[in-house]
């Protein structure tokens, strides 16, 4: 997170980008596991949505869109060499790759299994990058105070990239009914987990401010902070719930546009504050 605050519209493209390398993470720790979906056209889509989420950015980069000309830290135009983290977003273009070519029945092939494996670590790479450049930007203290902003930035990819699957492998028609008991207990487990990281983050942004009296962050946003916690984890949970055993599409299609936009809310509640409070620190 760059000390300067990002538009609206370049927040959310970063949780779009998130929750498909969510979507690309899940899907190759199944393909790794031998866990797969069956069918080359079950593994496709999935691979497509994460690939179409992942890539949204870079198109108003490339057009150069005013506010939105960079990706990964980097504008594509001749005379701009790539950064290390979109290398590594490119990178991660060739285990998709693979598993594209390699996708079949019942993906039980040892080298599809090393694609899947590829594509969860390319991943993981991605999003633990893109987290440290945004920590790179701020100061010491407040470096200090986001130290949990990696798992965070993984938690949070976990969680949005499975509603983003739970709503193509429904959409697709092929949910397990047998198996409805996983995707609740995951979800509202990865729920929880997001909720306790956040937390934590905005404490952690909190403390050593308040301990110095320099700056503590405005309460004012606790009435948006709510919402967005309506948005991310409690409608998606309760339409994953209300759903039923087979699962519920409408419930799906409900439950993965409010996570996005209550994470939309929350990131740029935490991006504001950050902003204020490295402006603070350089006062």
């Amino acid at each position: 997170m760059p000390a300067k605050r990002p538009s609206r519209a370049a927040t959310l493209l970063q949780v779009l980008e998130t929750g498909g390398y969510g979507v690309w993470l899940w899907l190759g720790l199944s393909l790794l596991l031998g866990l797969g979906p069956l069918g080359r056209s079950s593994t496709l889509v999935p691979l497509g949505l994460g690939a179409a989420l992942v890539s949204i950015g870079l198109l108003p980069a490339c057009l150069q869109v005013p506010g939105l000309s960079r990706w990964h830290g980097w504008q594509p135009r001749p005379g701009h060499h790539p950064t290390r983290s979109a290398l590594v977003a490119l990178a991660s273009w060739l285990p998709v790759l693979a598993v594209a070519g390699l996708a079949q029945g019942s993906n039980g092939f040892w080298a599809i299994r090393l694609a899947g494996a590829m594509l969860m670590l390319c991943s993981l790479a991605c999003l633990l990058l893109s987290a440290h450049d945004d920590r790179a930007c701020l100061p010491a203290a407040l470096q200090r105070a986001t130290a949990l902003l990696p798992a965070g930035r993984i938690t949070t990819a976990a969680y949005t990239g499975s509603l983003w699957l739970w709503l193509a492998v429904l959409a697709q028609g092929e949910f397990a009914g047998h198996r409805g008991a996983y995707p609740w207990v995951m979800l509202l487990a990865l729920a929880l987990g997001l909720g306790l990281l956040e937390s934590a983050l905005w404490q952690s942004l909190r403390e050593p401010e308040t301990h110095t009296g320099e700056y503590a962050p405005s309460r004012g946003m606790l009435p948006a902070r709510l919402v967005a916690a309506v948005l991310t984890y409690a409608l998606p949970c309760a339409a994953l719930l209300l759903g039923g055993v087979a699962g519920s599409l409408p419930a799906a299609a409900l439950a993965t546009p409010s996570c996005v936009l209550g994470q939309w809310l929350e990131r740029q509640l935490y991006e504001a504050t950050l902003a204020a409070a490295a402006g603070a620190k350089s006062l």
